[in-house]
């Protein structure tokens, strides 16, 4: 017994260094996903990312084994040790398991291989029995029809040339 509470208080000290480490996120996000299985178990969801006065949307997909059930979780969370953008993609690892009935929630710490990591506050509904660690694939979305805000620049040179010229005779 007396081991089990010196084991308890370096996990507390433990984590108590972490936290201090990291006072303030780098980057806050939101998700939300919904998980299925039956011994092998399938997540996929999509989020937001806040980072550097931006937002970057990201899928969420994972694979867990020993698992049953189906929930539905969202996910608030703040973002450590990002210091590039391209950092944030990649798979996440967790490293304990956890049983939902109906309703709940926790929190939990998932880093990547290249240090990021997330502190996650979830509210699951559903019914899930998880037995082990698992992960999540994160990846930053693409958005094709994005366009940059136009310069005063940029839009003199797109108008057209009579527009152009009249503006240029104005001014002599």
């Amino acid at each position: 017994m007396r081991f089990l509470w010196m084991v308890a208080a370096l996990l507390l000290v433990g984590s108590a260094t972490v936290l201090a480490q990291d006072r303030r996120p780098d980057a806050r996000l939101s998700f939300s996903s919904t998980s299925v299985g039956l011994v092998i178990g399938f997540s996929k969801g999509e989020g937001s990312l806040e980072f550097a006065g931006k937002k970057y949307p990201f899928t969420i997909s994972g694979v867990n084994v020993a698992t049953v059930g189906v929930t539905r979780v969202s996910a608030l969370g703040q973002v450590y040790r990002l210091r590039d953008i391209a950092d944030f993609s990649g798979r996440y690892v967790m490293m304990d398991g956890g049983l939902t009935l109906v309703q709940g929630g926790g929190s939990a710490v998932l880093r990547n291989e290249k240090g990021v990591t997330l502190y996650l506050q979830n509210l699951q509904y559903g019914l899930d029995l998880s037995l082990g660690g698992g992960g999540i694939d994160i990846a930053l979305v693409e958005t094709p029809n994005a366009t940059p805000t136009p310069t005063p620049q940029a839009a003199t040179e797109s108008a057209p040339a009579a527009l152009q010229l009249q503006s240029h005779s104005q001014s002599q």
